[in-house]
């Protein structure tokens, strides 16, 4: 139960890469570039980006149960490798990502599990969009979504699928809205046909955000778990 609640965050933490990878990136798209060229852009604008932080909301459907599930909370990312998702409805949790621990946090229960990073975030295609974008194609299979390039809304729409069968899903797509460039929408699916929808809101670039928010010390009383 302990290894499955932070399984699920592990995945969803790789969802969550490729969000940061993609979403820090609103000026670069441009309908009349080449995909080579796109992502030429993408990966100058990775390196000139050194944090970010922002609102989010994300809804999960598991097919299986026939469920969804909404959150919603603040985000926050810096190079290299930190992160830090702070749930604030319907329940509150935290989930913390640094260099060397991964930890989730949840009140209520009064736990918290903890993992090395490495062995979290052990997926090649994730590593490789936590630290830039510019071997992109060789983690993914990266193509416009529509022939045209364009959604009938007027929105640029791609599609990723790892080479890797351990990436934590199978495809993601993304909309990129055809007027500010910026990202409407990211959608993930897993092989169990189970899908993770996010969207961000009030994203602030290069806020020089300090190490120590990614930072975590369980409050007293707090159960740790320790993962493998």
């Amino acid at each position: 139960m302990m290894s499955g609640r932070f399984g699920q965050s592990a995945f969803w933490i790789a969802s969550a890469v490729v969000v940061i990878g993609i979403l820090l990136f609103p000026g670069a798209w441009v309908h009349a570039l080449s995909l080579d060229e796109l992502l030429s852009r993408i990966d100058g604008q990775f390196a000139r980006t050194k944090d970010f932080q922002a609102d989010f909301v994300q809804e999960t459907v598991q097919k299986s149960l026939g469920t969804t599930e909404r959150e919603q909370g603040r985000l926050f990312f810096k190079k290299p490798r930190k992160m830090l998702w702070i749930y604030e409805k319907p329940k509150a949790k935290t989930l913390v990502v640094n260099s060397e621990k991964s930890w989730l946090y949840i009140p209520e229960d009064q736990v918290a599990y903890v993992q090395n990073t490495d062995r979290l975030l052990r997926s090649t295609a994730t590593v490789r969009l936590l630290s830039g974008l510019s071997g992109i194609k060789n983690d993914f299979h990266v193509q416009f979504a529509a022939s045209d390039q364009m959604e009938s809304r007027g929105n640029h729409l791609l599609q990723l699928i790892p080479r890797d069968r351990n990436a934590g899903f199978s495809k993601a797509y993304i909309e990129i809205n055809g007027t500010t460039y910026n990202i409407n929408q990211v959608r993930f699916e897993d092989a169990y046909g189970n899908v993770t929808r996010v969207r961000l809101s009030n994203i602030k670039l290069n806020r020089q955000i300090k190490d120590q928010k990614f930072q975590f010390t369980p409050p007293a009383g707090v159960e740790v778990f320790p993962l493998p």
